[in-house]
């Protein structure tokens, strides 16, 4: 459909007819990759626009070739990180970000703080460098995350152990828990699902009233990462102490070391076995 065709002289009905041509069109053109029902609350206007980007995204990265991160910025002057004292390393990494910014390309650091000089280092010898099909279109972008080149393994395990143990003091456990392994691996060498591990732990949980005054350490975090199969094992421990509230006001104390084991698949952590002070299988 030409921009000035139009289907009907009513613009409403003819935006309408327009949206369903669009729909047909990526569906011809995608296949069942393509899929959108019609909403009778979504405004035709809104749908309009919506189905035209979807065009233009699809169409962008179809035609799109492999273009490094320099490139597609302009190849803007820089200077080596071993160049420049900590003070300007800060202000070219400021100008840089500007740069990538400018352009719809965003870094994230998920783990960090990170030293400046390490991540001026990383954008000017690594992004840079890095290949990839780089869609110029307005309002979408690229976004890179820097763990992804170069994984914080350690501040990974020390997250699943803190978000784990402050779900064990608020007694919040689903079957959407991420921290844990879909098997479960018991003291005694049995092995579960999460789902029947989670019951055997409310069971527990359900026997007080609540938990309160929980304090924790994490005095270590040991991992082995296999290269060749990008799969790896660790664990977590220290030392921590809780408060569990019976009905009639009564409380037991618990307190000692924990251990968490965990593994890693697919660049994820979650813990596959576990001790904690208190808990029994």
């Amino acid at each position: 459909m030409q921009e000035d065709e139009k289907f009907s002289d009513d613009p409403a009905e003819n935006m309408k007819l327009e949206n369903e041509f669009l729909k047909i069109k990526l569906k011809a053109q995608y296949g069942d990759a393509f899929f959108m029902q019609t909403n009778a609350d979504l405004p035709p206007e809104i749908e309009n626009q919506f189905l035209k980007n979807m065009m233009a995204f699809e169409d962008a990265h179809a035609n799109a070739a492999l273009t490094s991160v320099y490139e597609s910025i302009g190849k803007p002057d820089y200077q080596p990180a071993d160049e420049l004292d900590d003070i300007e390393v800060e202000v070219e990494l400021k100008r840089v970000i500007a740069i990538l910014t400018e352009h719809n390309i965003t870094l994230d650091i998920g783990d960090g703080p990170y030293p400046d000089r390490l991540i001026y280092t990383f954008i000017t010898e690594e992004l840079f460098g890095h290949e990839s099909e780089m869609v110029d279109i307005d309002g979408l972008g690229s976004h890179f995350i820097y763990e992804e080149f170069h994984p914080n393994h350690k501040g990974e395990i020390t997250k699943c152990t803190h978000q784990f143990l402050q779900r064990w003091f608020t007694r919040n456990f689903d079957k959407f828990t991420t921290e844990l392994s879909s098997d479960i691996i018991t003291f005694d060498g049995r092995q579960m699902s999460k789902e029947a591990a989670i019951d055997k732990m409310e069971l527990f949980f359900d026997a007080f009233q609540e938990f309160k005054d929980d304090a924790y350490n994490v005095d270590k975090v040991v991992f082995e990462i296999k290269d060749e199969t990008q799969t790896g094992m660790g664990y977590a421990e220290g030392s921590l102490k809780y408060d569990a509230l019976l009905d009639k006001g009564e409380s037991i104390h618990y307190e000692g070391p924990y251990k968490l084991y965990l593994q890693m698949e697919h660049n994820y952590w979650n813990i596959f076995y576990f001790v904690m002070p208190g808990f029994n299988w």
